[in-house]
């Protein structure tokens, strides 16, 4: 899955292989501690102050995105698993950078029930911190299909 940076980069910092790496990193490790509801793993990938835009909520820091991990996770009978695709990376400046990809979240809530099927535009604002790990600053998980 290697990230392509989109057009319009002239004049703007580029971002180096290692640096596409580590977002695609982050945005696969997203997804896999929203799948395990191991919400204390998936905050960490924030900023101290990340705002999170979920399913009409706005989660803002750590701890509350922590929490609605785990409340989800929580809900009895429910499964999940998101998979994501068509990272597009444009570099913001030495230190940040905006992001779009695709998600499509597959949702059980009865171990004999339906599995619900989303894709979800994800658009993200990520900043690569003092010690040179990148994190999220915002995501917005936004909804575009639903069956």
């Amino acid at each position: 899955m290697s990230g392509a940076l989109a057009p319009g980069q002239q004049g703007k910092p580029e971002l180096k292989q290692e640096d596409i790496n580590a977002i695609e990193q982050l945005l696969s490790d997203f997804a896999w501690y929203a799948d395990r509801g191991n919400g204390e793993s998936m905050a960490k990938l924030f900023v101290p102050d990340g705002v999170l835009h979920v399913g009409g909520q706005q989660l803002a820091g750590r701890d509350a995105i922590a929490r609605d991990c785990e409340r989800r996770h929580a809900e009895p009978g429910r499964k999940t698993r998101h998979v994501w695709s068509n990272l597009r990376v444009e570099s913001e400046d030495a230190g940040g950078a905006r992001t779009t990809a695709v998600q499509i979240t597959f949702e059980q809530r009865d171990p004999n029930g339906t599995v619900h099927t989303r894709v979800n535009d994800l658009l993200d604002t990520l900043r690569r911190v003092k010690s040179g790990v990148w994190l999220i600053e915002n995501r917005v998980i936004q909804r575009e299909i639903a069956f």
